[in-house]
């Protein structure tokens, strides 16, 4: 098979190389420029961490939310203790813009540079009979060149080798000196060397390449470097106060520095990771661009004894053992060539170039997660519209192209030759285990801290590497047996669902996912509350079971369908796959069919689908005859009533749909996950169906009323949102379950082929079975389920348009509110508290309340324009106090409301008093002030209770 017959993927690595650094260009600069980390956000008066404690804020955990950053309190205290960024704001925004002009000035200067006089001379130069000259002319035209590029000696190499460098419009080649003499000592090695050349011209390399290069020596010289210099200034900065070479700043000043210690440990991680990362994507891309333009230039006619002579050479060495061979085998991932006896492998089989290799896909999947943390936490700064969901689109389409690529060639490449199919759990794995590792890499669980708060979450990227994987393989493999002749359009059809796939699920990941991994699961007590609204404490007792669990279950379940192409995603998922029964196999139109069956019959997927349909219907009409049994009356019934019917729906059909993928698994012999999926969701179509009209004929027949008392045969209104609320999740529900059960079934049966020896088919390898269902039954069953797919699916999205996703309105996503804080950061938070607003607030109603006291004991009278003055003033402090941060701790902030409240209270009394010259009001305006102190004196002991209990003790000063 010709490798040229599918694209090769590495463009589509380069690419992903290239957004790689372009992006991590952005969120280096914003650091580097405008972080306020170190001495610039940090003094002896305040400091940025200090409001973020003040506001009951965690400083040790950055990157998480402030309580209070949206109030003004917040704001204030940042404008007087916050950084003065003396850089202009466009500057990290223009910074990166600035990297690609740069990278692109040195992508022009590299050639020059490389072909500048006194390094290199022209070939006319030192080719005196032009012999050279017109091997090189020849060789040109018969690689397919338009012209051939500027040639170029390197006289003091004495290699026999040669170089492109430039650009692919225009390309410079320079000979090595050792080539000059081979060309009169070895024509056909000489042959071999530029016709290889001429192939990385033909190919497009050098562009890709050198475009590479210039991007990632901008990038070090412009941003990796001046980020590293930060790191490291910021590291000795911290180390002079851990070593108390400098007197320690203010204790919450203190307590941030050493939250900010694993930062700059895990920024300085970034850099070396992104060294490591760029260098082996790049030298894996340029080791596959090598061993093509090897093929390619035998294909033009280049001696392949060439390579086998290097093969053979006196530089082979044994392999090593032990530690030396882990050693030899990373050291060969960085090296820019591949091995001569690998490429002269790859001459006599070119398969290698159609297997899915680990390191692409590890790389890939590390590559996506960084991308879209460093983006979202880009985004917290500059809050660019849909930046963060464009960073998922295009993390996606790459994504989808590497792994999609590499899958579809080997699994088209396996079909065509009759190999083994690759079943792609093992890619799947790879990039998994780089999404997972991308994600603990990007920042996406915190900056704090190694592993989120919740780890069992890092199963999800793992899971969803292997099921897009084999789900892309199962595909591939189905397609190219289906049209063996039209692989190219397959695989952008195959990638563009794969994308549609992945852009779901980053969306639900970076929102949901990661939310549950840093805080732990959804809070019940919402829904809990929603469900047991206006019911009587019997009516919960009776239910509480039911309460619990719809409690804890619905809103994590409402979540799937967060993105608003969750739908999409689904439909492609099996839509795709379900659409080759209804074409002309290739079977059927060849009369030399491939080896082996083509598809399962289409009835063995169908009928478990259908099954599982009446299956779950019947289930639901008795549940309906269940509820009737104990349906409170009309007035008593309320929404909890609905929600527990809903709940019966929802799980009946993810049930029902699960057996019925199991079943259609163990039918089928091969294409599990596809056929389970197609059966899952055929179940879920067909209930939904017999559930709707279930609901309809609710009131209609007796012993089915359960929500209804009259017949209308029309849900009502009520029913009709439930239903599309659980629109949604159920078709979410039954892919997951019908992934889980397709990967049960393939356990079992491969566990249990393994114990006996298999045996042959009764048909002889010449001879297939064409399937027996008519193609016009297969054509209208197919599309029928794509025309209520779609319209389900273009249901959903218009609700969702209309009423912006009624799922999130009946019940919003609710996250654990942040852990209790540790004793010391409580104390650190109440320290900031008084510090940074609280102590002045308590200074001045001290004040106030001492100036009041001369003013009504003057034995002449009161002075009542004075008076009044003064009482405005416990006004305005009660004012002050409300927009001032809440006391940290919960019972201070008791004893801090009070305050705000009997000061509020007195001078309004005092007003009236002076209105109405009451001296009783006045008595008690000057009690409520009293009992105001009273409470600020309580919240004051409490406060130094705290503070001294957290050993948090004022530094001295010098």
């Amino acid at each position: 098979m010709d490798e040229r017959s599918m694209p090769s993927g590495t463009t589509l690595r380069f690419i992903l190389l290239v957004v790689l650094i372009v992006v991590s260009s952005a969120f280096m600069t914003m650091l580097t420029l405008g972080s306020g980390f170190g001495a610039a956000s940090t003094s002896r008066t305040g400091s940025t961490n200090g409001c973020e404690l003040a506001a009951g804020g965690d400083p040790s955990r950055i990157g998480g939310a402030v309580p209070q950053a949206d109030t003004s309190a917040y704001r204030e205290c940042l404008a007087r203790y916050g950084p003065k960024d003396t850089s202009p704001w466009w500057v990290s925004e223009v910074w990166p813009l600035l990297v690609v002009v740069v990278a692109a000035v040195l992508m022009w200067t590299i050639p020059a540079w490389k072909a500048r006089r006194g390094r290199v001379v022209p070939l006319e130069a030192v080719d005196g009979d032009g012999a050279v000259r017109g091997a090189v002319a020849e060789l040109a035209t018969a690689a397919g060149l338009r012209r051939a590029p500027r040639v170029v000696v390197d006289p003091t190499a004495a290699s026999a080798g040669a170089v492109v460098f430039g650009s692919n419009r225009r390309p410079v080649m320079c000979l090595h000196g050792g080539l000059l003499v081979r060309a009169r000592t070895d024509p056909e090695g000489f042959r071999a060397v530029l016709l290889h050349e001429f192939a990385h011209i033909r190919n497009g390399d050098v562009t890709l390449s050198y475009l590479t290069v210039a991007l990632w020596r901008a990038f070090l010289g412009m941003v990796l470097l001046p980020y590293v210099a930060l790191m490291l200034y910021l590291t000795v900065w911290m180390a002079l106060f851990a070593l108390e070479v400098r007197a320690p700043l203010a204790p919450e000043a203190m307590a941030g520095m050493d939250g900010s210690r694993l930062l700059i440990a895990r920024l300085l991680g970034l850099a070396a990771v992104l060294v490591l990362l760029v260098h082996l994507a790049r030298a894996d891309v340029l080791r596959s661009r090598e061993i093509h333009a090897d093929l390619t230039a035998v294909r033009w006619g280049a001696a392949p004894h060439h390579w086998a002579a290097h093969a053979a050479g006196p530089d082979v060495v044994a392999v090593p053992r032990g530690v030396r061979r882990l050693w030899a085998s990373f050291a060969e991932l960085l090296r820019t060539h591949p091995q001569w006896d690998l490429r002269r492998e790859a001459l006599a089989d070119p398969a290698e170039l159609f297997s899915v290799r680990a390191l692409p896909m590890f790389l890939t999947g590390v590559a996506a997660p960084v991308i879209n943390a460093q983006v979202q936490l880009y985004d917290v700064r500059h809050s660019l519209p849909l930046l963060e969901k464009a960073s998922w689109v295009v993390t996606s389409v790459l994504v989808a192209g590497v792994a999609g690529v590499a899958l579809w060639r080997a699994a088209a490449h396996a079909v065509l030759t009759g190999r083994r199919e690759p079943s792609g759990v093992r890619a799947g794995l790879w990039l998994g285990i780089g999404m997972t590792a991308g994600g603990l890499l990007g920042y996406q669980f915190g900056t704090d801290t190694w592993l989120p708060g919740n780890p069992v979450m890092l199963l999800f990227p793992f899971a969803a590497g292997v099921a897009f994987c084999w789900w892309t393989a199962q595909c591939a493999r189905l397609w190219t047996r289906v049209w063996p002749r039209r692989v190219r359009p397959l695989l952008l059809l195959g990638s563009v669902a794969g994308a549609v796939l992945l852009v779901s699920w980053f969306a639900w990941w970076q929102v949901v996912g990661v939310a549950y991994a840093l805080r732990g699961w959804h809070s019940r007590e919402v829904m809990r509350a929603r469900l047991v609204n206006g019911l009587s404490p019997g009516q919960v007792a009776e239910q509480e079971g039911i309460l619990d669990g719809m409690a804890t279950l619905w809103p994590a379940m409402t979540t799937l369908t967060h993105w608003a192409g969750s739908l999409t995603a689904v439909a492609a998922l099996w839509l795709l796959p379900l659409t080759v029964w209804a074409l002309r196999s290739a079977a059927d139109r060849a009369t030399t069919p491939l080896r082996a069956s083509l598809l399962p019959p289409l009835r063995r997927i169908m009928l478990p689908g259908l099954l599982g349909a009446a299956l779950a219907t019947i289930a639901i009409a008795v549940v309906m005859a269940y509820m009737h049994t104990w349906r409170p009356p009309p007035a008593e019934r309320g929404q909890l009533h609905l929600w527990i019917y809903m709940a019966w729906v929802l799980m009946l059909l993810v049930a029902a749909a699960t057996a019925a993928a199991a079943a259609a698994a163990a039918l089928t012999d091969r294409y599990r996950l596809l056929c389970a999926l197609i059966a899952a969701q055929t179940t879920v179509l067909a209930g939904f169906a017999g559930a709707f009209v279930l609901a309809s004929l609710d009131g209609c027949v007796t012993p089915l009323n359960t929500l209804q008392s009259t017949c209308s045969l029309r849900p009502d209104a009520s029913v009709l949102r439930s239903f599309r609320l659980i629109m949604g999740p159920v078709p979410v529900l039954a892919a997951l379950a019908a992934a889980f059960a397709a990967a049960v079934v393939s356990a079992l049966h491969r566990a249990l082929t393994t114990r006996r020896p298999r045996t042959e088919p009764a048909s002889l390898p010449g001879q297939w079975h064409p399937i027996r269902d008519r193609l016009l039954a297969r054509r209208l069953c197919v599309g029928a389920l794509c025309a209520a797919t779609l319209a389900v699916t273009a249901t959903d999205l218009f609700n969702r348009a209309v009423s912006r996703s009624t799922t999130h309105n009946a019940v919003p996503f609710q996250v654990q509110p942040p852990a209790t804080p540790s004793p010391r950061t409580r104390a650190l938070q109440v320290y900031a508290w008084e510090k940074y607003g609280g102590k002045d607030l308590q200074l001045r109603y001290l004040t106030i309340n001492r100036e009041l006291a001369p003013l009504l004991q003057n034995p002449d009278g009161i002075d009542e324009a004075r008076t009044r003055v003064q009482c405005a003033q416990f006004r305005r402090f009660a004012h002050d106090a409300a927009q001032y941060f809440p006391v940290p701790d919960l019972r201070a902030q008791t004893y801090w409301r009070r305050t705000q409240i009997y000061a509020t209270r007195g001078a309004a009394n005092c007003d009236r008093a002076l209105d109405r010259d009451n001296g009783h009001l006045l008595v008690t305006a000057l009690n409520e002030f009293m009992d105001a102190l009273k409470s600020m004196g309580a919240m004051s002991i409490r406060n130094k209770s705290i503070i001294e209990r957290g050993g948090i003790l004022e530094p001295q000063r010098s």
